[in-house]
């Protein structure tokens, strides 16, 4: 597989990946827990990472389609 088609996945799958983890670290936040509940410092940098990773993906999903679309086959 050459370079410019390997950017192309790369963009594209990462993407997806990025979005899903986020939309799951943000589910695993705030899931209902069992036994005691404790405050984790951790849980206020997810709430801060989490709009900057899902844009992040998102753009790496735009960016991808458009690669696959749009760039000319060599």
């Amino acid at each position: 597989m050459d370079k410019e088609r390997m950017k192309k996945h790369v963009l594209l799958y990462g993407g997806i990946a990025m979005v899903i983890l986020s939309a799951l670290a943000i589910y695993d936040l705030v899931a209902p827990g069992v036994g005691p509940v404790i405050q984790l410092p951790a849980a206020s940098l997810i709430w801060i990472a989490f709009p900057l990773f899902m844009v992040i993906g998102i753009v790496f999903i735009v960016l991808g389609i458009y690669r696959f679309l749009f760039e000319e086959k060599i």
